[in-house]
């Protein structure tokens, strides 16, 4: 099996409602729309994959221009089954310039296909191929607590997706005004209620000093998971926080490299990392990583990509959870379902997902 063509196109999905700073800025904040670059790939016996990476923010050209111009190349007439060989081939391409950033997230919409193309090829959806730890995952949401939505907004929305069995949302913290933002964490905590599960995600924006303080108000209120509140190289920070809570760390969402996350699982101070499978490169390196974490014993956590996340949380036994966002429903036809209070995998061969022909109005 070769592969024989390798097509790019990016879309411009909306994100629906603005979100708003409540008590300090009537202004529109944060991202209104996600911009999605789609790989589809063909090969000589029909088994055709597809994969895709996010960005919110600027780069999509660039990264559609870096999968046409350089990665393709790469791939073009390799059997897709031979995804480590084609992981080096790609890292070592760009061991000058760098793999990390830009040439990770292009390759990363290609790692994907090549792994939908894979399971394809053995005739078993992509969590059984990865091992089929378990037939579905719980999950948690992460796209209603984006950018300051008001927590009454986030509230309303949230509970009848806990009534379905999400087991509650992740927080983002980042206004600028630290303690309107502990005031949004509580107000959504306490109309969540006590079962709950609430993560705080402050993508490393905090001093210690200040991060200090929010733990300790955290663990009164009785926040879950506190994730990135300082850069993931402070060792010395990660390790007095550690030693004065009780609130798991998470640490990641921002993190491009295995070294970096190798870095901190060693260090020892955190439960769970959070990598971004876009800026790692992929499924490959993820799986990679994944497996230095559980030899540590901490959990992997895959931020957001629930269409790819709900594979990993089935197949392998360290990743406990799923992701949960859905900003690319309308993207795909398939994908995870809600059954039983879980997150169930398709059960078609790959991922389990087509693209859906009406997205072709978001294309840019």
């Amino acid at each position: 099996m070769k592969v024989t063509k390798i097509t790019a196109d990016t879309l411009r999905v909306p994100l629906g409602k603005p979100t708003r700073i409540p008590l300090t800025d009537p202004k529109p904040t944060g991202p209104n729309a996600v911009d999605v670059v789609l790989v589809q790939l063909e090969t000589d016996v029909g088994i055709a994959g597809v994969g895709f990476t996010y960005l919110l923010g600027a780069g999509a050209a660039a990264v559609r221009s870096l999968i046409e111009s350089e990665l393709s190349p790469l791939v073009l007439g390799e059997d897709p089954r031979d995804t480590e060989k084609l992981f080096a081939k790609a890292e070592a391409h760009f061991r000058v310039a760098g793999f990390a950033g830009l040439a990770a997230r292009a390759y990363s919409a290609l790692d994907v296909a090549l792994w939908d193309t894979k399971a394809k090829a053995a005739e078993l959806p992509l969590f059984k191929l990865l091992g089929n730890a378990r037939p579905a995952a719980s999950f948690f949401v992460s796209d209603l607590g984006m950018g300051g939505r008001d927590p009454a907004e986030v509230v309303k929305a949230a509970k009848p997706l806990m009534k379905q069995g999400a087991t509650g949302v992740r927080i983002e913290m980042g206004s600028g005004d630290v303690q309107a933002d502990a005031e949004r964490v509580r107000e959504i905590s306490d109309g969540l209620g006590d079962d709950a599960w609430v993560g705080v995600a402050a993508d490393s924006r905090f001093d210690l000093g200040t991060a200090q303080a929010l733990a300790h108000f955290f663990e009164d209120i009785g926040v879950d998971w506190f994730e990135d509140p300082i850069p993931a190289a402070d060792e010395i920070g990660y390790a007095k926080l550690a030693g004065l809570m009780e609130t798991p760390l998470a640490v990641g969402s921002g993190v491009g490299s295995r070294e970096a996350f190798l870095r901190v699982i060693r260090a020892g101070h955190v439960r769970t990392i959070r990598p971004d499978l876009c800026r790692l490169g992929g499924i490959t390196p993820f799986l990679k990583l994944a497996s230095v974490a559980e030899a540590f014993h901490v959990s992997v956590s895959p931020v957001r990509m629930p269409e790819v996340g709900v594979h990993l949380a089935c197949g392998l036994g360290m990743v406990p959870h799923v992701d949960s966002v859905s900003w690319l429903k309308d993207v795909f036809v398939g994908g995870p379902k809600i059954e039983g209070g879980k997150l169930v995998p398709s059960a078609d061969a790959g991922l389990g997902l087509t693209v859906n022909a009406d997205s072709a109005k978001w294309r840019v």
